[in-house]
């Protein structure tokens, strides 16, 4: 793989990680796991477009029903519920 001067494999690999099609479904449900490693319910709203500008990983918007809020979470910490 040849690469051009000023190509970074690194800076790559995030665009396309950035580009690419959400994983989850708007309205999906999904669960979050918390620092503890619990896991808790919650539904899917979309994308944090803005997760690149601050440096951050991929994130994304998620709403509890059960506790009334929504809050952002890194992508990692999100999982299909079956």
């Amino acid at each position: 793989m040849s690469e051009e001067p000023g190509e970074n494999p690194v800076t790559e690999a995030a665009e396309r990680e950035v580009d690419a099609e959400p994983a989850f479904k708007e309205g999906e449900e999904v669960w979050v796991q918390d620092a503890d490693g619990n896991r808790h319910s919650g539904v899917f709203v979309g994308m944090n477009e803005a997760a690149g500008w601050f440096g951050g990983g991929p994130s994304a918007y998620v709403v509890h029903p059960e506790g009334h809020q929504a809050e952002v979470v890194s992508l990692f910490r999100i999982t299909p519920r079956s």
